[in-house]
């Protein structure tokens, strides 16, 4: 399986920002795609979509980077994929960047429904203890 993408010349690119997007060192587009499992694809600054991936077209393609209607060069192994239009893209992007945020959610859900006993007992005895430790404001307890 390939990394690069495939781009033809006017198409439409979803492609990660340089500084959430696959860093030569550390990982490859793979690995930083199996990041989008968690929210934010783990980082706690991303909340929006827009802040991981930009959506671009594509006016010149060559063998390592991408020259955007815009003037801007972006290197291939950034693109995620690539469509005919910006609201194939866009409809992308925001389903790649949900599906870490809807597991967050599940698992936060789950989480608190299994704990919930337990958090309500740690409450009431932390309370207690609370009322114990300052008899002169809250009286005896029995």
């Amino acid at each position: 399986m390939t990394s690069i993408v495939q781009v033809e010349p006017g198409q439409w690119v979803l492609a990660y920002k340089p500084e959430f997007g696959p860093h030569p060192v550390h990982r490859t587009l793979h690995q930083a795609l199996e990041n989008l499992q968690y929210g934010g694809s783990g980082y706690d600054c991303l909340r929006e979509s827009w802040q991981q991936f930009d959506i671009v077209q594509a006016d010149r393609v060559m063998p390592k980077t991408v020259l955007t209607s815009d003037g801007v060069r972006i290197h291939r192994d950034l693109i995620v994929a690539a469509a005919g239009s910006a609201g194939e893209v866009e409809a992308l992007r925001e389903t790649l960047f949900g599906i870490g945020h809807a597991a967050d959610r599940a698992i936060e859900e789950e989480t608190q429904r299994l704990i919930a006993a337990f958090e309500r007992k740690t409450r009431a005895d932390a309370l207690a203890r609370v009322h114990a430790s300052l008899p002169h404001i809250f009286g005896r307890q029995p």
